[in-house]
Parts: structure tokens; sequence; C-alpha cells
């Protein structure tokens, strides 16, 4: 019930959707997630308005697409990572008309939308091989060593403004949203090695899931940030 009542507030899910619908609607809500980061060359919300659609639609193409290079592949992950890697560029290719978007902007529409999909579908053949959604939470979770936030990773594989790499600051470090692929890759092979020093249980679609928590002592609103690393069933 809970689930269900989730699905419908944040996604505008109805028990009658189609996977299609389900996918189309992860890729809407994923776009907000950048949306905000974007920088345009045009003014027509008519012409944002078609490129957007146009993304979603191919995101909902390339799902399918995905699974059956997974579900056909011996080496599940490395098949994953390749049309992980197409899809973006194709993001970017296809968006190239009114933004220049960064390989940071659209790793983190296709992998929120994948993480929508799997928070909100029955079942998924991806979850197993999931990028982690790469943002500010997600870069202060891995790299940073401020005393006030509790179960960091404390690497350092934070890309730096001035080219290189180390621990997460606000004012060095890069912003996701302007990350090159090599940056992006890079990110997730070392934080995929470091196994989590802090790892919270938590259910997804019925099944106990596991996942890294930040802590926030400042802000009470902002106290438990649940970032989503990887989907490995707890048995």
């Amino acid at each position: 019930m809970v689930l269900e009542f989730l699905k419908y507030a944040y996604f505008n899910m109805t028990k009658g959707d189609s996977m299609n619908d389900i996918l189309i609607k992860c890729a809407e809500k994923a776009y907000l997630d950048l949306c905000r980061t974007i920088k345009f060359n045009t003014e027509n919300k008519d012409t944002r308005k078609g490129a957007k659609q146009k993304i979603c639609e191919m995101l909902v193409h390339e799902y399918d697409i995905l699974e059956n290079a997974v579900k056909g592949s011996d080496e599940k992950q490395n098949a994953f990572d390749c049309e992980h890697k197409r899809i973006c560029e194709e993001i970017i290719n296809t968006y190239s008309e009114i933004s220049e978007l960064t390989y940071g902007q659209a790793q983190k529409w296709l992998n929120m939308m994948l993480k929508y999909v799997l928070m909100t579908a029955e079942d998924s053949a991806l979850k197993n091989y999931l990028h982690i959604p790469v943002d500010s939470y997600i870069m202060q979770a891995v790299g940073s060593d401020n005393p006030k936030l509790k179960h960091c990773l404390k690497l350092e594989c934070v890309p730096k403004k001035d080219g290189a790499v180390g621990k997460y600051s606000e004012s060095t470090s890069k912003p996701w949203s302007k990350w090159t692929y090599e940056e992006y890759i890079a990110f997730q092979n070392v934080s995929e090695k470091q196994s989590p020093k802090a790892v919270t249980v938590f259910l997804l679609n019925g099944k106990m899931r596991l996942g890294l928590k930040l802590q926030n002592t400042e802000n009470e609103r902002r106290n438990l940030q649940w970032l989503f690393v990887r989907n490995a069933e707890v048995n």
C-alpha cells in the first residue's frame, strides 16, 4: 500500500499503467533531477519540451536494448557499461541542437531513470549492474572527510576543478554536471571496488536492499539521505 501511494504521489503511476507508461514516467521524473543544470541556447518552450520528450521516448526504447544486452552476454557488467556509455552519448548528441550537455548531465538522466524503474517496477534484469547516479550527495558520501558527516567512505576519487582528483570539497570539487566521461567512469570504478564501511538495510519492492547512509548532523530535515549505491540483496 505504501509503495502504491509513493508511485502515485511521486510518479503519477496507477495500477493500470503498462511497462511503457512506467518507463516514460521514470524518464520524465529523472529529467527533473538535472534540468536546473542545463544551459539552453533557445528560449522557445515548445522546442525545449520537444527535445525532452524525444529523449524520454528514446530512453524507453533503449531500456529494452539495455536489458537484452545484459541478458545475452556472459560478461554482463561489461555489456551494461558499454551500452550505458552509448546511450549517454546518444542523449548528448540528440540534445545538441538546444544545449551542450555534458557526460555528467547525461549520466544523471539515465541513471536516475534506471533507479526509478527499479523502485517502481516488479523486477529488472539490470538491478545488479547499475551505476551510482552521481550528484553532490554521492560525491560527499564517497569523498568527504567532514567530521560532521557520518559513514562517508573518504576516498580520494572526486574530480577537482583544476583537473586533479581528491577528497570532496564544496569549493574545489568539480560539479557533477560538468564531468567528462573519463572523470565519471574513474569515479564509478573506484566507488564500486570500495566496500561501504557503513551500510543500511532498507526495503525496496518488498526485498531487503543495501544502501549507504549520509548523515548531516547540522540540519535535521536533511539528516538522512538514502544514497543508492548498489542493489545487493540481503539474504
